[in-house]
């Protein structure tokens, strides 16, 4: 179990704020230790000086949407959409999270999430449910705040590296004809501007003989239809054996095949290690559905993946992740993909880390889809040639209708 004094010290640290004016810098370890990185950042109560008390935490449902909205004694709001567990969640949010919430100065967010983990045995759940909701009301809160100071979230974090990224754009076809599938992908290059794709192999958790004739037909056309010049991806969702993931991880290479995604079951430590130990052309991700930091030590220190994948909700939030990005970059230096394939509100919190983290790696993932009507009731998220510029905007970035409240039922 990860203690208070480690959480804190792990997440919210003691650096001042001129430690961070240079840019990012994890802290750590001592020497010949595995203490688990550091991510400094600034005192929350120096860069607001009042209190910020929290008056509710409310999951609301309007437009189709679950958001989860977090209002201040002087009625300002923070805001964040769920996504698709959360409506699942509801009885651990509203009995475990909540009460940790409620009342309390939203400046201690740091100790706030531990809390909610820590206290009451909650950490007996342990796990993507608790952490899920853990993490989206730290992702509020983080709204809530930067509403207040004015500034994006990652200006309260630290030093942003960067302004924008590259994106490839995913297809999650894994059963049409593989000609359809390559068509629908060039459709979404062109619209977009981007250079590199994303797409599936094996069957998600299971392989057939007729997704491995599937996935050795596919494959080859992608890159023939697609040229040279594309960067391609794949994702298998956890379908193969370990012998099954060499074997498919070796045609993908010799097609160029630069990511290979959850080969094995993600439970499968030892039979994904065994995996990437025997490629040796192609880099190995995982960790989307992983919510221990301390697994995330191990599957980096071990060499299970070359590039870890948290998923901003499931894995806690936003403080928790960036601490996964300094845990890759202490054991090999490894590269860090958060798990965020949206292009709705759910990709503000990734929008934070990736300011912030120097060794984000490769493309990153957006959904995008000819002719789907965009939501008039959020901004709109836009790839422009191929780019996902990061807000400027405060707090998450995005910026809501306030018509949606107006129908919008509480349901916590």
């Amino acid at each position: 179990m990860l203690s208070r004094k480690k959480f804190l010290q792990s997440t919210l640290g003691l650096a001042a704020l001129s430690t961070l004016s240079t840019g990012w810098h994890p802290a750590t370890s001592p020497e010949g230790t595995d203490d688990l990185p550091n991510w400094p950042q600034p005192d929350l109560k120096a860069a607001i000086r009042e209190p910020v008390l929290i008056r509710s935490v409310e999951l609301l449902q309007t437009q189709g949407e679950f958001l989860l909205v977090v209002t201040s004694q002087d009625g300002v709001k923070g805001i964040t959409q769920c996504n698709d567990r959360m409506q699942h969640l509801t009885s651990l949010l509203k009995g475990l999270v909540l009460p940790h919430f409620v009342g309390k100065d939203a400046r201690e967010l740091p100790a706030l999430a531990d809390n909610a983990y820590r206290l009451n045995s909650n950490y007996k759940y342990a796990g993507m449910p608790l952490w899920n909701c853990i993490g989206s009301v730290e992702i509020a809160v983080w709204d809530l705040l930067g509403q207040i100071a004015r500034k994006p979230v990652y200006q309260l974090l630290g030093q942003p590296v960067r302004k924008e990224y590259s994106v490839y754009v995913s297809d999650f076809d894994r059963e049409s004809d593989p000609a359809k599938i390559v068509d629908q992908l060039q459709a979404k290059l062109v619209a977009t501007g981007a250079t590199g794709v994303k797409v599936k192999v094996g069957g998600r958790m299971v392989n057939t003989p007729k997704y491995e004739a599937q996935t050795r037909k596919f494959i080859p056309l992608v890159r023939k239809k697609l040229g040279d010049a594309i960067t391609i991806y794949a994702d298998a969702n956890g379908s193969y054996s370990p012998k099954e993931g060499i074997a498919i991880g070796l045609m993908l290479q010799d097609y160029g095949v630069e990511i290979f995604e959850e080969a094995c079951n993600f439970e499968d430590e030892e039979g994904m290690r065994e995996v990437n130990k025997a490629l040796t052309k192609i880099k190995l991700a995982g960790g989307e559905q992983d919510t221990s930091l301390y697994k995330f030590q191990r599957l980096a220190r071990t060499d299970v993946y070359d590039i870890l994948q948290p998923d901003l909700y499931y894995n806690g939030g936003i403080l928790r992740t960036l601490q996964v990005a300094a845990i890759a970059q202490k054991y090999g230096n490894k590269g860090m993909a958060p798990h965020s394939p949206k292009t709705d509100p759910l990709i503000a919190p990734f929008w934070q880390v990736a300011a912030l983290v120097p060794n984000l790696y490769g493309l990153q993932e957006t959904v995008y889809n000819p002719g789907e009507k965009v939501p008039a009731w959020h901004t709109e998220v836009k790839v422009v040639n191929g780019r996902i510029a990061i807000p400027n905007r405060p707090g998450l970035g995005i910026d809501y209708d306030e018509g949606i409240w107006e129908g919008a039922q509480k349901v916590v």
